[in-house]
Protein backbone atom coordinates (compact mmCIF):
# COMPACT_ATOMS: atom_id res chain seq x y z
CA UNK A 1 0.00 0.00 0.00
CA UNK A 2 1.25 3.22 -1.28
CA UNK A 3 1.50 6.60 1.02
CA UNK A 4 1.34 9.86 0.64
CA UNK A 5 4.23 10.35 -0.61
CA UNK A 6 3.56 7.18 -2.91
CA UNK A 7 6.56 4.83 -0.18
CA UNK A 8 5.18 1.87 1.44
CA UNK A 9 3.40 2.35 4.65
CA UNK A 10 4.49 -0.22 7.35
CA UNK A 11 1.84 -2.75 7.94
CA UNK A 12 0.28 -2.99 11.41
CA UNK A 13 2.25 -5.99 13.08
CA UNK A 14 0.66 -8.44 15.50
CA UNK A 15 0.73 -7.57 19.01
CA UNK A 16 2.71 -10.80 19.96
CA UNK A 17 1.95 -9.92 23.97
CA UNK A 18 -1.89 -9.49 23.62
CA UNK A 19 -1.86 -13.35 21.84
CA UNK A 20 0.20 -14.70 24.82
CA UNK A 21 -1.73 -12.72 26.91
CA UNK A 22 -5.19 -14.38 25.22
CA UNK A 23 -4.03 -17.60 25.44
CA UNK A 24 -2.86 -17.02 29.16
CA UNK A 25 -6.66 -16.49 29.73
CA UNK A 26 -8.33 -19.39 28.27
CA UNK A 27 -4.92 -21.55 30.03
CA UNK A 28 -6.38 -20.12 33.28
CA UNK A 29 -9.95 -20.45 32.78
CA UNK A 30 -9.73 -23.93 32.11
CA UNK A 31 -7.78 -25.05 34.62
CA UNK A 32 -9.82 -22.74 36.95
CA UNK A 33 -13.30 -24.85 36.09
CA UNK A 34 -11.39 -28.01 35.85
CA UNK A 35 -10.01 -27.76 39.36
CA UNK A 36 -13.41 -26.72 40.63
CA UNK A 37 -15.08 -29.88 40.43
CA UNK A 38 -11.99 -31.56 42.21
CA UNK A 39 -10.73 -31.51 45.51
CA UNK A 40 -9.78 -28.86 47.03
CA UNK A 41 -8.63 -30.42 50.35
CA UNK A 42 -9.31 -33.79 52.15
CA UNK A 43 -10.22 -33.51 55.86
CA UNK A 44 -9.64 -37.37 57.35
CA UNK A 45 -10.89 -37.88 61.09
CA UNK A 46 -9.74 -41.38 62.61
CA UNK A 47 -11.30 -42.59 65.57
CA UNK A 48 -10.46 -45.85 67.53
CA UNK A 49 -13.41 -44.89 70.09
CA UNK A 50 -16.34 -47.25 69.92
CA UNK A 51 -18.39 -44.16 69.87
CA UNK A 52 -17.09 -41.66 67.54
CA UNK A 53 -16.80 -43.31 63.94
CA UNK A 54 -13.85 -42.11 61.58
CA UNK A 55 -15.05 -39.45 58.70
CA UNK A 56 -13.49 -37.99 55.60
CA UNK A 57 -14.46 -34.66 54.25
CA UNK A 58 -13.66 -33.78 50.96
CA UNK A 59 -13.94 -29.80 49.59
CA UNK A 60 -14.70 -28.93 46.02
CA UNK A 61 -15.55 -26.08 44.74
CA UNK A 62 -19.29 -26.79 44.79
CA UNK A 63 -19.25 -28.50 48.17
CA UNK A 64 -18.69 -30.72 50.45
CA UNK A 65 -18.36 -34.89 49.94
CA UNK A 66 -18.93 -36.36 53.30
CA UNK A 67 -17.71 -40.33 54.14
CA UNK A 68 -20.01 -41.91 55.36
CA UNK A 69 -22.87 -39.57 54.81
CA UNK A 70 -24.53 -37.53 57.84
CA UNK A 71 -27.59 -39.09 58.92
CA UNK A 72 -31.09 -37.70 58.06
CA UNK A 73 -31.47 -34.75 60.59
CA UNK A 74 -28.35 -34.35 61.15
CA UNK A 75 -27.55 -30.59 60.89
CA UNK A 76 -24.64 -29.96 58.04
CA UNK A 77 -22.70 -27.19 58.19
CA UNK A 78 -23.16 -24.26 55.14
CA UNK A 79 -20.48 -25.08 52.03
CA UNK A 80 -18.99 -22.24 50.19
CA UNK A 81 -19.37 -22.61 46.43
CA UNK A 82 -16.37 -21.31 45.34
CA UNK A 83 -16.80 -23.06 41.71
CA UNK A 84 -19.52 -20.05 40.70
CA UNK A 85 -17.09 -16.56 40.92
CA UNK A 86 -14.65 -19.14 39.26
CA UNK A 87 -16.76 -20.03 36.54
CA UNK A 88 -18.07 -16.37 35.85
CA UNK A 89 -14.51 -15.43 35.70
CA UNK A 90 -13.59 -17.92 33.20
CA UNK A 91 -16.10 -16.90 31.17
CA UNK A 92 -15.12 -13.40 31.11
CA UNK A 93 -11.66 -14.47 30.18
CA UNK A 94 -12.39 -16.31 27.43
CA UNK A 95 -14.80 -13.66 26.01
CA UNK A 96 -11.57 -11.24 26.34
CA UNK A 97 -9.50 -13.81 24.90
CA UNK A 98 -11.50 -13.81 21.56
CA UNK A 99 -11.24 -9.91 21.62
CA UNK A 100 -7.94 -10.20 22.03
CA UNK A 101 -7.26 -12.37 19.45
CA UNK A 102 -9.40 -10.25 17.16
CA UNK A 103 -7.86 -6.90 17.32
CA UNK A 104 -4.31 -8.30 17.28
CA UNK A 105 -3.45 -7.01 14.58
CA UNK A 106 -5.49 -3.39 14.61
CA UNK A 107 -3.62 -0.35 14.91
CA UNK A 108 -3.58 0.96 18.38
CA UNK A 109 -4.27 -0.76 21.38
CA UNK A 110 -8.25 -1.12 21.58
CA UNK A 111 -9.30 -0.75 25.24
CA UNK A 112 -12.51 -3.92 25.38
CA UNK A 113 -10.62 -6.25 25.12
CA UNK A 114 -7.57 -5.49 27.29
CA UNK A 115 -9.62 -4.07 29.96
CA UNK A 116 -12.09 -7.36 30.34
CA UNK A 117 -8.99 -9.40 30.46
CA UNK A 118 -7.53 -7.56 33.11
CA UNK A 119 -10.62 -7.77 34.91
CA UNK A 120 -11.14 -11.47 34.38
CA UNK A 121 -7.79 -11.96 35.45
CA UNK A 122 -8.30 -9.83 38.62
CA UNK A 123 -11.16 -11.66 39.80
CA UNK A 124 -9.63 -14.97 39.30
CA UNK A 125 -6.09 -14.11 41.27
CA UNK A 126 -8.68 -12.30 43.80
CA UNK A 127 -11.07 -15.86 43.90
CA UNK A 128 -8.20 -18.16 44.11
CA UNK A 129 -6.22 -15.79 46.60
CA UNK A 130 -9.20 -16.50 48.74
CA UNK A 131 -9.37 -20.13 48.69
CA UNK A 132 -5.36 -20.80 49.07
CA UNK A 133 -6.14 -18.65 52.27
CA UNK A 134 -8.31 -21.27 53.83
CA UNK A 135 -6.43 -23.82 52.44
CA UNK A 136 -3.06 -22.56 54.35
CA UNK A 137 -5.38 -21.99 57.49
CA UNK A 138 -6.85 -25.15 58.11
CA UNK A 139 -3.65 -26.64 57.41
CA UNK A 140 -1.96 -24.98 59.93
CA UNK A 141 -4.84 -25.52 62.43
CA UNK A 142 -4.80 -29.23 61.91
CA UNK A 143 -0.82 -29.62 62.09
CA UNK A 144 -1.18 -27.49 65.70
CA UNK A 145 -3.69 -29.61 66.90
CA UNK A 146 -1.87 -32.78 66.06
CA UNK A 147 1.04 -31.56 67.64
CA UNK A 148 -0.53 -30.49 70.75
CA UNK A 149 -2.70 -34.07 70.89
CA UNK A 150 -1.39 -36.62 72.93
CA UNK A 151 0.62 -39.48 71.85
CA UNK A 152 -2.12 -42.24 73.14
CA UNK A 153 -4.99 -39.90 71.92
CA UNK A 154 -7.76 -41.76 70.38
CA UNK A 155 -7.97 -39.58 67.72
CA UNK A 156 -6.12 -38.41 65.14
CA UNK A 157 -6.63 -35.93 61.78
CA UNK A 158 -4.64 -34.86 58.84
CA UNK A 159 -5.72 -32.55 56.10
CA UNK A 160 -3.86 -32.67 52.69
CA UNK A 161 -4.34 -30.42 49.69
CA UNK A 162 -6.11 -32.24 46.69
CA UNK A 163 -5.31 -31.78 43.01
CA UNK A 164 -7.81 -29.20 42.03
CA UNK A 165 -6.51 -26.99 45.16
CA UNK A 166 -3.01 -26.99 42.94
CA UNK A 167 -5.03 -26.47 39.39
CA UNK A 168 -6.47 -23.18 40.88
CA UNK A 169 -3.08 -22.30 42.21
CA UNK A 170 -1.78 -22.45 38.59
CA UNK A 171 -4.63 -21.07 37.22
CA UNK A 172 -3.71 -18.11 39.51
CA UNK A 173 -0.44 -17.34 38.43
CA UNK A 174 -1.53 -17.96 34.40
CA UNK A 175 -3.94 -14.96 35.29
CA UNK A 176 -1.47 -12.76 36.86
CA UNK A 177 1.02 -13.40 34.00
CA UNK A 178 -1.91 -12.35 31.76
CA UNK A 179 -2.69 -9.32 33.51
CA UNK A 180 1.29 -8.13 33.40
CA UNK A 181 1.33 -8.25 29.49
CA UNK A 182 -2.18 -6.60 29.47
CA UNK A 183 -1.11 -3.80 31.68
CA UNK A 184 2.13 -3.16 29.07
CA UNK A 185 1.75 -0.68 26.94
CA UNK A 186 1.67 -1.41 23.14
CA UNK A 187 4.56 -0.76 20.53
CA UNK A 188 3.40 0.75 17.90
CA UNK A 189 5.09 -0.16 14.21
CA UNK A 190 8.84 0.60 13.67
CA UNK A 191 9.21 3.84 11.16
CA UNK A 192 10.35 2.87 7.91
CA UNK A 193 13.54 4.46 6.75
CA UNK A 194 13.01 7.68 4.65
CA UNK A 195 14.99 7.22 0.91
CA UNK A 196 18.52 9.53 1.23
CA UNK A 197 17.99 12.89 -1.39
CA UNK A 198 20.00 14.51 -3.55
CA UNK A 199 21.08 18.18 -2.32
CA UNK A 200 18.50 20.38 -3.62
CA UNK A 201 16.07 17.72 -3.71
CA UNK A 202 12.19 17.88 -1.31
CA UNK A 203 11.41 14.60 0.23
CA UNK A 204 8.08 15.43 -1.44
CA UNK A 205 7.36 14.72 -5.30
CA UNK A 206 7.63 18.37 -7.39
CA UNK A 207 4.37 19.34 -8.54
CA UNK A 208 4.23 18.39 -12.57
CA UNK A 209 3.78 21.47 -14.79
CA UNK A 210 1.76 21.95 -17.61
CA UNK A 211 3.41 21.67 -21.13
CA UNK A 212 3.41 24.87 -23.14
CA UNK A 213 3.38 24.94 -26.76
CA UNK A 214 6.02 27.01 -28.03
CA UNK A 215 5.25 30.29 -29.73
CA UNK A 216 5.84 30.66 -33.16
CA UNK A 217 8.63 32.90 -34.12
CA UNK A 218 7.46 36.26 -35.75
CA UNK A 219 9.89 36.77 -38.27
CA UNK A 220 13.39 38.79 -38.56
CA UNK A 221 14.20 41.21 -36.26
CA UNK A 222 13.34 44.59 -37.27
CA UNK A 223 16.39 47.22 -38.10
CA UNK A 224 16.04 50.16 -36.17
CA UNK A 225 16.91 53.26 -38.20
CA UNK A 226 19.95 55.24 -37.92
CA UNK A 227 19.72 58.70 -36.42
CA UNK A 228 20.02 61.70 -39.03
CA UNK A 229 22.96 62.56 -38.29
CA UNK A 230 24.50 64.54 -41.39
CA UNK A 231 27.30 62.88 -43.70
CA UNK A 232 30.69 64.05 -42.74
CA UNK A 233 32.34 66.43 -44.57
CA UNK A 234 34.50 64.92 -48.03
CA UNK A 235 37.99 65.18 -48.71
CA UNK A 236 38.41 68.35 -50.35
CA UNK A 237 41.54 70.57 -51.28
CA UNK A 238 44.44 70.78 -48.69
CA UNK A 239 45.04 74.30 -47.31
CA UNK A 240 46.91 76.82 -48.79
Amino acid sequence: MSGVYGYPQPRSAVAVPRVVAAGLLVLSGALAVGGSFGAFSVYRFESRSEYVESSTTTTTGWGDIQEPPPEAGEPAAAAILHGIPLVVAALLALVAAVLLVLSARRPGDPAPGRLLGTGAAGLLVGVIAVIWLELITFTGNVASNAANAAPDSEFRSTFEIGVGGYLVLVSGLAALAAAVLLLVPRRGPAAWPVPPFGPGQQPWPQPQQQWMPPQQWAGPPQQWAQPGYPPPPGPGAPPQ
